[in-house]
């Protein structure tokens, strides 16, 4: 460490930097709140979602259920705050969705907390 200049308390101080801002975005991402809303088009569902808060994440997550309470499997990733569902769908059938953003920090996943659930009925 001598030798580049940086002595053992600067690297230190470093190190101790790096870990406040993995920190910092790791409890930014926690504190978003996402709130979801839907439409419906004939076949297919669309997802929105506002984001209040501020953080540099790495995307969203959207999952999808035919129930309110249970049974949510991941549907899409996006960088974006909208998904639009045209497969695996059945018209008449209701579908519920939610969404939580994630950053990835030394190859650990961090999540917001879920939106509300948006739901729609498949024309």
């Amino acid at each position: 460490l001598g030798e580049v200049g940086i002595d053992n308390t600067m690297y230190h101080k470093l190190l101790s930097l790096e870990n406040l801002a993995k920190a910092e975005s790791i409890a930014s991402v926690e504190a978003l709140k996402i709130t979801a809303k839907s439409t419906a088009k004939k076949g297919s569902i669309t997802v929105k979602w506002t984001v209040k808060g501020e953080a540099d994440i790495d995307g969203f997550e959207v999952w999808k259920s035919t129930k309110h309470s249970k049974g949510y499997k991941k549907a899409f990733t996006t960088t974006k705050k909208t998904y639009k569902n045209t497969k695996g769908l059945k018209k008449g059938t209701k579908y519920y969705y939610k969404v939580r953003a994630y950053v990835v920090v030394e190859g650990k996943t961090y999540y917001s907390d879920w939106s509300n659930k948006a739901f729609r009925k498949v024309k």
